[in-house]
């Protein structure tokens, strides 16, 4: 495995807990305006899929938005201060200085990243919910998720994968690891600020089965973008943990 440099957790940011619940409640305000409209003015019993998934874009209004407000009025930029990696092609990676190390990621890195997930998913997950299974005989962690893409096809399945295997990994990391991790860690202490920023993830989703196996991924980003110091394999990761879900629910 690559090893690249922690980032350091010593430098103070400009933006605070104020500014990760400013984005919390700005996303949650948004989906339920968003929400409200559709079901009021649109005529579908159900609702169609590709519905559903355009449904997920008003979340990242906040998630994106305060980010995006914080770092103008900063003069910084994602790269430097979210921790936005550089994919580096070239050879000689272990040459890089501390600098770039910083902010960039090969592609062993990507593969890796995106396996982590994968693993995460199709293994520890399941092993996660085991004991659950004793006192619950009917517990179906995936029951929602199921009958949501039982109704999938053509620009449904294209729109799913688009944004809950694309879009979902990239706003969500940027947010819960890039922006919400490293306010909690001016705060508290780097495993404290870990475990914050996977509850938070696990609760925004607003999916009770599903808030362990979220609070689960959550500490294995996390954990990776302290490791790495920028987020490159935590959204590979966040990309394979979607996507063999997407996969299992709608091929399988």
């Amino acid at each position: 495995m690559d090893s690249v440099e922690n980032i350091s957790q010593s430098d103070e940011k400009p933006w605070g807990i104020k500014h990760v619940a400013t984005g919390v409640v700005l996303s949650i305000v948004s989906s339920v305006i968003v929400g409200s409209l559709v079901l009021t003015f649109g005529d579908w019993d159900p609702i169609p899929l590709w519905i559903t998934a355009l449904l997920q874009i008003p979340l990242w209004f906040g998630l994106l938005g305060v980010p995006w407000v914080v770092l103008r009025h900063s003069n910084l930029s994602w790269k430097e201060n979210l921790g936005v990696p550089l994919l580096v092609l070239r050879k000689g990676v272990l040459q890089l200085d501390a600098q770039e190390k910083r902010v960039s990621i090969t592609k062993n890195q990507c593969i890796q990243g995106f396996f982590i997930g994968v693993f995460s998913q199709a293994l520890l997950v399941p092993l996660l919910y085991l004991p659950a299974l004793i006192f619950v005989d009917d517990l179906d962690v995936s029951g929602p998720a199921r009958e949501l893409t039982s109704r999938a096809h053509g620009l449904g399945i294209f729109l799913l994968i688009l944004i809950v295997v694309i879009g979902a990994p990239v706003v969500e990391e940027l947010f819960f690891r890039g922006f919400a991790l490293k306010a909690f860690q001016d705060r508290w202490s780097q495993r404290t600020a870990l475990m914050a920023s996977s509850v938070l993830f696990g609760i925004i989703h607003f999916q009770p089965l599903q808030f362990p196996a979220l609070v689960l991924f959550g500490l294995i980003a996390g954990k990776l973008t302290q490791r790495d110091g920028h987020l490159g394999r935590a959204m590979w990761a966040h990309a394979g943990f979607n996507a063999y879900t997407v996969f299992v629910l709608v091929y399988l």
